[in-house]
């Protein structure tokens, strides 16, 4: 069998309408919204897989009941302590993170962007507080946006 690349699950559930030949990964919902016959259910290798959704506004997003932020940073330098230091300011505000994530900026060896999410709302004093923090402390520090929690 040859994968290929769809630029979302439902866009690959439109291009095999009509093929008996291809097959797609997708939900029900389309399944039964394009009348195809599901081959197989449960595929995935963990059943606590989750798909977060992402939607992106140029409104701020006022501050509700159980909020979280997503941030990303770079450090100035890759040596021992640095990351421990900037996380360590959440810890003393008593913030709980619920993300943590690094990928190579492309800047050179040992250069990273981490992604962090964790609770609290940017407008709320102490996220406040810590995001003024680790400004301080890193080479780069970008709010990618509050929001509520959604369960």
């Amino acid at each position: 069998m040859k994968s290929h690349y769809a630029v979302s699950t439902a866009s690959a559930v439109k291009s095999i309408i009509g093929d008996n030949t291809k097959a797609a990964i997708g939900n029900a919902k389309s399944a039964e919204l394009y009348d195809l016959k599901i081959l197989k259910d449960n595929i995935q290798d963990n059943d606590n897989n989750e798909t977060r959704f992402v939607v992106v506004s140029k409104e701020d997003c006022e501050p509700s009941k159980i909020n979280k932020t997503s941030i990303i940073f770079s450090i100035y330098e890759d040596q021992p302590g640095s990351l421990y230091k900037i996380l360590g300011v959440f810890e003393k505000e008593n913030i709980n993170l619920t993300k943590i994530e690094s990928r190579p900026s492309k800047e050179g060896l040992g250069k990273y962007l981490f992604f962090v999410d964790f609770y609290g709302h940017r407008k709320d004093d102490v996220i406040r507080k810590i995001l003024n923090e680790i400004d301080e402390q890193t080479y780069f520090l970008k709010v990618l946006g509050s929001y509520p929690e959604f369960r």
